[in-house]
């Protein structure tokens, strides 16, 4: 495979993290070597001059490229230097020199020491002769490292088929030997797999084991159940394993709509959380407060319902001292005196609680500070840690002197970095006062904003960087951190879409992949408590609500799909249907709060359709997505529904413009019940029982 990578040094990382998620599509164990390839070429970087034979830049490679170790195991790298005068190298473990505990410790050796919790790492070395020469390799803590198959467990529909990898600490081993129920290549009767892992399901349903054998007869199982269609297991509506929490789908920045109306329309969705920003740039533009910058925006939500995710960010012009990178927006340098923004930060505590008593739930402290939200130093992180360390206590102290109870998290990352989250959880200065953290997850931005349907598709359900991999990292990362949560940590997605660029996309108001889109989206991220997520997060919100011109739920339709402010009565965008559908009362019902099915089986992730159940207090709820192109004549089971005699509604969503509605019959047969339906190409489809 030959990858090129030309006129890239001034496109920046989040293009370097496409760049990668593709590279993962066709072959996921070279990512990392990507990775280091591409930092390698960028640091080497020259331009002839019109010199047709330049000299040589001096080079810097680092081996091994892509280790795995277990927590606490050492790992010795080497650098080797080419037309360098010298030999010393400088070594760090994400971009901290020599490393620290919490991310694993490099020698000046190159030895490497892992930290005691799971996680990758990135070793750099840059050369003390020619800093411009430098290199990175991932190292893969992993206390399994050992030959596993993968998946370790899968449903497939009858007749389907599914794909099974042997690995060795996430990396694809080649020359397997693969058996299904102990015959080699398996048989009709209990489904069929390839030499390259490629199951192909009996006509029966019925359940079996795939064992993978590699050259150094090292051998690893997996289960497999094939099922004849949607099975959801209610558990008798007494499983409280997975709690969902009320109001975990939000929305981002309702408060932006110019009208009443637009906001009211909103909260009829079923959402009653809005992501807001309080711009203490804007609140404290002079010394003397200025409440008019926020309180209109507040006086509205409050209005329609709204509760408050309230983000505190950005710095008022006289606090500020380096501005250096900051580009047009100033307010993003990092404050002169963090102390001096923590104080103002209590202030508008202090306000919310007088003037809008209960509305504000959570503070999170700035945002996407690892990207453009934060400029005018050379450590992002260790300024965010001081921001942090400042900010929240004096937001909890605040808080606690007007009797009101607030959650304080961040660090609303511009994607999901273990090495952030880990240094928010574990410094500590900050770990006390981290009540959730919180990343944003887009899938493309503006230099592949013309991706297509299936690139999207793929890119969601990526096994390594999709919506569900990604929070299960996310989770696990949470559990191994010292706050006070650290039992049971909320991880909160605070911002999803398709596409982080402000242009227009295949999918984003699309009547046909909108709801789909954003309904597979939030179906993989519940399912992965599936596959061992310690629970759900705490938020999911959509962005956002309205934020020209290309982002909304309402707004002047027209042919362009782009957002316009409502001249008249607010017209609801596609993917309001999705998020009605799931979230209201009306509907799903999923933002009453409630509990994960006990299980739900469909298709594989990238295979077909995708379901997930769930109940509330009043129902019992199934969402069905199916993003392909394959119409679907299927039956639906549902087991232990902990309900006698109950009844049945199917709902569709129509065009991107509506919710169909029809009564669904149940035949009853022996404890469960079943009932036949139609799933059309690209549909979203709900089930309530009650």
């Amino acid at each position: 495979m030959i990858l090129f990578l030309d006129h890239v040094e001034d496109q920046g990382l989040s293009r370097v993290r496409t760049v990668v998620r593709y590279v993962r599509l066709i072959c996921p164990w070279a990512a990392s070597a990507v990775i280091a390839m591409f930092v390698a070429g960028c640091s080497q970087y020259q331009t002839a001059g019109g010199n047709p034979s330049p000299t040589p830049a001096g080079t810097l490679t680092i081996a091994p490229l892509s280790p795995c170790i277990t927590p606490g195991g050492t790992q010795q790298f080497s650098a080797t230097l080419t037309n360098i005068t010298g030999s010393g190298v400088n070594w760090s473990v994400d971009s901290i020199a020599g490393g620290n505990s919490s991310v694993g410790t490099i020698k000046n050796s190159g030895l490497y020491t892992a930290p005691s919790a799971s996680g990758q790492h990135t070793i750099g070395a840059v050369s003390q002769a020619d800093t411009k020469a430098s290199a990175n390799a991932i190292v893969t803590v992993n206390p399994s490292p050992g030959f596993a198959v993968s998946p370790d467990s899968a449903t497939v529909l009858v007749s389907a088929q599914q794909s099974f990898h042997g690995q060795a600490c996430g990396a694809a081993s080649s020359n397997l030997t693969w058996k299904v129920d102990g015959i080699p290549g398996g048989s009709d009767s209990a489904g069929t797999i390839s030499a390259d892992g490629i199951y192909t399901a009996p006509a029966s349903p019925g359940a079996h084991t795939i064992q993978v054998t590699d050259t150094a007869n090292n051998a690893s199982k997996a289960l497999v159940t094939v099922s004849s269609g949607i099975v959801a297991d209610f558990g008798s509506r007494s499983d409280t394993r997975y709690p969902i929490p009320a109001g975990i789908l939000g929305i981002n920045h309702a408060d932006w709509f110019y009208a009443q109306a637009q906001e009211a329309q909103v909260a009829q969705a079923g959402f009653t959380l809005s992501r807001t920003y309080a711009r203490v740039s804007d609140i404290f533009a002079t010394s003397q407060a200025n409440w008019a910058a926020i309180d209109p925006q507040m006086t509205k939500l409050k209005a329609s319902g709204f509760h408050v995710l309230m983000q505190l960010a950005f710095t008022p012009p006289w606090l500020q001292s380096n501005i250096s990178g900051c580009g047009s927006d100033n307010t993003k340098a990092v404050p002169a005196d963090v102390n001096a923004w923590a104080l103002l930060a209590k202030a508008i505590v202090a306000h919310m609680d007088q003037k809008f008593p209960g509305m504000v739930t959570a503070y999170e402290i700035w945002n996407e500070p690892d990207a453009g939200g934060m400029c005018g130093t050379p450590d992002k992180l260790g300024s965010y840690l001081a921001l942090y360390a400042a900010t929240a206590p004096a937001i909890k102290q605040q808080a606690d002197s007007d009797g009101a109870t607030v959650k304080v998290g961040g660090p609303a990352a511009s994607f999901m970095s273990p090495a952030w989250l880990q240094a928010l959880l574990t410094n500590s200065s900050t770990a006390s006062y981290v009540d959730f953290v919180s990343y944003h997850q887009y899938f493309a931005g503006s230099a592949n904003v013309n991706i297509g349907w299936s690139t999207l598709y793929s890119l969601t359900q990526d096994p390594a960087t999709g919506a569900a991999s990604t929070f299960a990292t996310a989770a696990q990362v949470a559990v191994g951190g010292k706050q006070l949560q650290a039992s049971n940590p909320p991880v909160y997605i605070d911002e999803f879409n398709t596409n982080w660029a402000f242009l227009k996309d295949c999918c984003r108001n699309d009547p046909t992949y909108a709801p789909v889109w954003n309904g597979l989206y939030v179906s993989d991220v519940l399912n992965s408590v599936y596959s061992g997520t310690a629970r759900l997060p705490g938020q999911l919100t959509y962005y956002a609500a309205v934020s020209l011109p290309y982002f909304c739920v309402v707004g002047d339709w027209n042919a362009n799909m782009d957002c316009t402010h409502a001249s008249g009565a607010p017209v609801p965008y596609p993917q309001y249907y999705a998020f009605a559908l799931m979230a209201s009362g009306s509907y799903l019902g999923m933002n009453d709060g409630g509990y994960m099915a006990t299980s739900i089986s469909s298709l594989p992730l990238g295979r077909g359709v995708a379901a997930t159940a769930f109940y509330t207090a009043k129902q019992n709820s199934i969402l069905i997505v199916n993003p392909t192109s394959t119409s679907h004549s299927d039956i639906v089971q549902i087991q232990n529904a902990g309900r006698s005699s109950p009844s049945a509604t199917l709902f569709q969503i129509v065009n991107g413009k509506s919710i169909n509605k029809t009564t669904l019959k149940l035949t009853e047969s022996g404890t469960s019940y079943t009932a036949s339906i139609t799933i059309p190409a690209y549909s979203v489809l709900g089930i309530a029982i009650k």
